[in-house]
């Protein structure tokens, strides 16, 4: 079975390790051209990818190193109830959560004692921050026998395969049909990135600004990936950068800003045909909770395990858009439960009802094996919302 991969980068190189790995029989063309750069701005991870490198059998003090990782012990937030709320640490807590939330729910423990369950010797208790843009690379030194093309193509230029992986990204050069599939309320369509020299910490910071958020990720040579996600219809580019530096003037800069846009949404068909998509090229909603990464190996880890059924397609698709689908109603409900109303963004989601469905999401009792984000991680929200079930 030949296979075509378009484009490279994390999307592109991850795809072609996996596959390499778990069918050692596929004839396996990476193409991606010499001028375009890959995104390298999603950062922060879930514990999935730690999962991703052990099955590739990358030893963590490897890649870490190389993509001056560091170990992360969960996600700050702040300034998404109110302005000015109590910063709340989601962690990745297992052992003894499900008990300390009964507890929580009836009055019986501050919010703020979940901490004292943490472990960081759990094998989930924690994620990553990594440079995006060099964890390709391992990956690529430990990929062999992929035969490796640097050019630019068009669709009418591919070599001869029997399928074609589209890796292209938000650009989507290859895919056919690119309608997409578009989630009510997701508003989040631009981001401005720069990097900064800061200490290291182990935890990522989301912090709540006028129309989106502000985003720090933390390297362990001291770079720190940052930046403001926004709807640029509410508010300029440019207005976003002074809102930006107006909270930020004190750090010291060491690149300028880039600026990143998309249509939030996912394709209506990730696959079609003899095309396949994956990564950010079958769809992206906003960088909220890290879900990029997260989606790009769950889409790897479906085409694996079903590129040679007779229904791979329609398995694939169901798949992806079914994830896809998941981290929208997550991200939602971010925004859903919020008490602000200080700017038109705020307030459009402050009239929404997202505390019924927040619970009806925790109440489900689903797992890592039916959702992406299973119920306990809804349970951080109303914890963070300072929300009881009546």
């Amino acid at each position: 079975m030949k296979i075509n991969i378009i484009g490279g980068g994390t999307s592109g190189w991850w795809t072609a390790g996996y596959l390499r790995k778990n069918h050692p029989d596929l004839e396996i063309t990476l193409i991606e051209s010499p001028n375009i750069p890959t995104v390298g701005v999603g950062e922060s991870t879930m514990p999935n990818v730690r999962a991703f490198f052990e099955e590739l059998e990358i030893p963590e003090d490897e890649w870490i190193k190389s993509c001056s990782g560091v170990r992360k012990e969960g996600n700050v937030k702040t300034n998404f109830n109110y302005v000015g709320d109590d910063p709340y640490n989601f962690m990745f807590i297992h052992s003894g959560f499900d008990e300390w939330f009964e507890k929580y729910k009836r009055g019986e423990v501050d919010k703020f004692s979940v901490y004292d369950l943490y472990d960081p010797e759990d094998w989930r208790g924690f994620a990553y921050h990594l440079d995006a843009a060099q964890a390709w690379q391992i990956v690529k030194e430990y990929t062999k026998d992929v035969k490796h093309i640097l050019a630019q193509v068009t669709r009418d230029e591919l070599p001869e395969a029997d399928l074609h992986i589209d890796c292209t990204g938000l650009g989507r050069y290859i895919i056919p049909d690119k309608t997409m599939h578009q989630y009510p309320d997701s508003f989040i369509n631009t981001c401005i990135v720069r990097r900064i020299e800061e200490d290291t910490k182990c935890h990522s910071e989301t912090v709540g600004r006028d129309y989106g958020w502000e985003f720090n990720v933390y390297l362990s040579d001291r770079r720190v990936g940052c930046g403001y996600v926004f709807d640029e219809n509410m508010i300029s580019i440019e207005d976003a950068k002074k809102e930006y530096m107006q909270c930020n003037k004190h750090r010291k800069f060491i690149s300028d800003f880039r600026v990143l846009k998309w249509i939030p949404g996912r394709l209506k068909e990730s696959w079609q045909g003899d095309t396949v998509a994956v990564g950010l090229s079958s769809g992206f909603i906003e960088p909220m909770e890290a879900n990029g990464l997260s989606l790009l190996i769950h889409q790897i880890k479906t085409l694996s395990r079903v590129i040679k059924k007779p229904n791979r397609e329609n398995i694939y698709n169901r798949a992806v858009n079914k994830v896809h689908d998941q981290v929208a109603d997550f991200i939602w409900h971010h925004y859903a439960c919020t008490s602000r109303n200080d700017t038109p963004f705020w307030k459009h989601y402050a009239e929404l009802d997202g505390e019924t469905t927040l619970w009806e999401r925790i109440n489900n009792n689903t797992n890592l094996h039916q959702n992406l984000y299973p119920s306990y991680v809804y349970a951080y929200l109303a914890i963070y919302y300072d929300l009881k079930e009546n």
